[in-house]
């Protein structure tokens, strides 16, 4: 059936139009959006959808309120709509993570690791007033960079514990150690900045980084150098046995540079002013040699 001008858009067999129209759609939009109103002398901030209900309110004690009323029954038309839109999507969310759930359950009893399970329900995010977003990886290849920074950070965790060892400091847990810059300390700042840079569900607490830390402990100085060696080479970094950073007070400032260095170029490419690789990289070793 078609359309009359000036009619409310056609529903579906429930009365509801299950989609939101371009004009509903900028009318919640601009409905939402904050202005600042005076009143007796005074400044406060409002919505618009506010500030015309509030108008509507003062034409209705002076004539007619009709084109106001208007626009406030199409506002309330799409405030409706939009709710329930929302409803489904937070029930289609519920769904969804529940299904995960129940796979993520039977994985669990097939021995395998939780915490790789792709995509996993805890990434499942609910929101009463959005609906539903996913914030972790979909499937193994979103995984991949996750992988690199969890092998990154246990191999740092790994080199400071060999670094404190090889450099003859105090063992975490010592009564006496003192509170001084150890060899590792490099290390330690990195395996944290990895860390607090992964999804939530992958980080180890402080309790964790405590246990790793311990039962790297418990590996002799002879293992301890094997092992670190090997995990280095396995990720294409084959360093020297016994290798050792530079404390924290000599590389952090290193780290600062080069982390305003990429911020820089990063500005550059974002303002058009970068854009060929070539360009980038010469920028880039150009700023670094400073």
């Amino acid at each position: 059936m078609a359309r009359k001008r000036g009619n409310r858009p056609a529903t579906g067999k429930n009365g509801d139009n299950r989609e939101l129209t371009q004009f509903q759609k900028s009318l919640l939009k601009e409905a939402n959006r904050t202005i600042t109103l005076r009143s007796d002398g005074h400044a406060q901030e409002a919505t618009l959808s506010e500030a015309v209900i509030r108008r509507l309110f003062q034409v209705a004690t002076s004539g007619s309120p009709h084109a106001l009323g208007h626009v406030l029954r199409n506002l309330n038309d799409a405030q409706a709509l939009n709710q329930a839109l929302i409803r489904e999507k937070v029930a289609e969310g519920e769904r969804i993570k529940q299904r995960l759930q129940n796979r993520l359950d039977q994985a669990v009893l097939e021995g395998a690791d939780p915490v790789w399970i792709v995509p996993h329900p805890d990434d499942i995010v609910i929101d009463e007033d959005e609906g539903w977003t996913m914030t972790g990886p979909m499937d193994e290849e979103d995984l991949k960079p996750i992988r690199r920074r969890v092998t990154m950070r246990n191999i740092f965790l790994l080199q400071s514990v060999l670094e404190e060892r090889l450099s003859d400091a105090p063992r975490l847990g010592e009564s006496d150690a003192p509170a001084v810059e150890t060899a590792g300390s490099t290390s330690q700042v990195f395996a944290t900045l990895l860390n607090d840079n992964l999804p939530q569900r992958f980080q180890l607490t402080v309790t964790g980084f405590l246990f790793e830390t311990m039962r790297y402990q418990r590996l002799t100085k002879r293992e301890l150098l094997k092992t670190t060696r090997l995990a280095w080479a396995a990720i294409g970094q084959p360093l020297p046995r016994g290798t050792i950073l530079p404390p924290w007070s000599e590389a952090g400032p290193r780290v600062e540079h080069m982390m305003r260095v990429l911020h820089d170029v990063l500005g550059q490419m974002r303002a058009g002013t970068l854009i060929s690789e070539r360009d980038i990289a010469e920028r880039l070793g150009e700023m670094l040699r400073r």
